[in-house]
């Protein structure tokens, strides 16, 4: 049995895995810069961009089913970054809210 260092076992994860991992760093980048353009607090744009990034990490997973190539992860990821989060939020907001049918607004 070999024994392979983390090192190799690295590098070997990432080359199987870099459209992912490329779809979420674009997507962090992005939103990141977005933020900052817009001089939004540094708090905000860390989470944000993290937000932004796990996003793109999900969303590259499935692109196969979605009828994408596997490698337009950097297209997703950049995308997503340029949405940002607060819109990305609205949007899953906006999905679940007309899949189930429940309201979110709050009545006063």
């Amino acid at each position: 049995m070999e024994k392979h260092g983390i090192i190799e076992q690295t590098m070997k994860w990432l080359a199987v895995y870099l459209p992912s991992v490329y779809a979420g760093l674009t997507a962090l980048g992005i939103s990141a810069l977005m933020d900052i353009r817009a001089g939004k607090p540094k708090i905000y744009t860390a989470t944000g961009a993290l937000v932004c990034g796990i996003a793109a990490l999900a969303v590259s997973a499935i692109l196969e089913y979605l009828g994408l190539p596997a490698n337009s992860g950097a297209f997703v990821g950049g995308m997503i970054g340029f949405i940002g989060a607060d819109r990305l939020r609205d949007i899953a907001v906006a999905l679940f809210t007309k899949r189930t049918g429940i309201n979110t607004e709050k009545s006063e």
